[in-house]
């Protein structure tokens, strides 16, 4: 397993070698918060509420941060959900969770895409900044960057079985 936070390297010739080759890194909070996310689809929401507070309980075991000072960082607590009661609470916080614990990891946006909230999620963002900031102000989400383009070498491979992705 390599750590997220460093590079990969090959130490087989007794010299480090780094590759910016990209690597493939998945948490298991991640997988179980997947895992969630289809039983809430499903109508199981007693094993989502299960799965989500596996994630929540181990983050709540973790050490206080602190600051350079020696001054806690923040003091929260992380209490486990006593039930959801209905599927579209389960939605909501199954997706508070992976928002939460996924921060900063890159998988916000295609969570954004999957749920089809992009838009209505990024033109809210920029409608609050662009009250901060003049490159905000008017900006709108094209569907288009829902989804890349595919490749058109492997749609003429694919004997008509792939359509471009809309826009491209």
């Amino acid at each position: 397993m390599i750590p997220k936070s460093l590079h990969a390297t090959h130490t087989a010739s007794g010299a480090a070698y780094i590759t910016d080759l990209d690597v493939n890194i998945i948490r298991l909070a991640d997988v179980v918060l997947m895992a969630a996310e289809c039983q809430v689809e499903l109508g199981d929401l007693g094993a989502a509420m299960n799965l989500v507070n596996a994630v929540r309980e181990r983050a709540a075991k973790l050490p206080p941060k602190t600051t350079g000072d020696n001054v806690a960082a923040a003091v929260y607590v992380v209490k486990p959900y006593t039930s959801f009661p209905d599927q579209n609470y389960a939605r909501k916080a199954v997706r508070f969770e992976r928002r939460l614990e996924l921060a900063m990891e890159g998988h916000r946006f295609y969570d954004l895409v999957r749920w089809g909230e992009a838009k209505t999620v990024l033109e809210s963002y920029a409608t609050f900044e662009g009250g901060f900031m003049s490159r905000y102000k008017g900006l709108n989400y094209k569907p288009q960057n829902d989804y890349f383009p595919i490749p058109q070498s492997q749609i003429d491979r694919s004997g008509g079985a792939l359509t471009q992705n809309q826009g491209y």
